[in-house]
């Protein structure tokens, strides 16, 4: 998909009498009602920022200012920026898997034509929903947390994907699964494009992606 951006902002430093080490590797999962609120009100606001600049305007400062907190708040729950951001992604990953779940029960498709149109179709539509998931998946891959949750999203993909074209006959049940990893990689760098700078994905591309990632399918697929 697109190049890595590296964050611009300066690693932050833990709350005090937290052992950075230990705020490294961990989020504080919040119990209390209010605590729940706080860790809501941050990444909504994170999203925000998202939205309206892009991956170099989500700094801590910037949340904690739009969340209308402290700075010592916001790091009782996360020890960084990217913390905040792969709390944003697995928030976004478990939304998504439930919409993708929801918009294909039942379905079967006709073709691989129909196979690669709907899933591309099912992407661009969640992105359009979500400007800030678009841009996080995009543009925010900053932290080794966040590009582990892609990849593994990615992967569940190709095995949701050779799962669909098994059992709508287009591919045999023993097709290597990386004919459908390279599929998942082709498709994000087209919905990469498609929203490069945009609110809403680029019909045109979109169009030309289908059309590519159906002769690669099809190529592949054939005996």
């Amino acid at each position: 998909m697109s190049a890595v951006v590296k964050s611009s902002e300066p690693p932050e430093q833990p709350a005090s009498g937290q052992d950075p080490a230990e705020a490294g590797r961990r989020r504080r999962k919040p119990v209390q009602a209010r605590s729940r609120e706080t860790v809501e009100r941050i990444l909504d606001a994170a999203a925000v920022l998202l939205e309206e600049g892009g991956v170099e305007a989500v700094t801590t400062r910037a949340i904690a200012e739009r969340a209308g907190i402290t700075a010592p708040s916001l790091y009782r729950f996360f020890a960084d920026r990217d913390q905040i951001l792969d709390a944003l992604m697995e928030q976004h990953l478990e939304r998504l898997s439930g919409f993708l779940a929801e918009e294909e029960a039942g379905w079967t498709a006709s073709s691989v034509a129909d196979l690669v149109g709907g899933e591309l179709d099912l992407f661009a539509a969640y992105f359009q929903a979500h400007p800030n998931a678009a841009r996080l998946w995009l543009d925010g891959r900053v932290s080794p947390a966040v590009r582990a949750e892609v990849l593994r999203s990615q992967r569940r993909t190709a095995e949701r994907l050779h799962g669909l074209a098994v059992a709508a006959g287009l591919a045999a049940p023993q097709t290597d699964l990386l004919v459908f990893v390279m599929a998942v990689e082709l498709g994000d760098r087209i919905l990469d494009v498609a929203f490069r700078e945009r609110r809403d994905p680029d019909p045109d591309v979109i169009r030309h992606g289908r059309i590519a990632l159906t002769a690669y399918l099809e190529a592949a697929l054939r005996p």
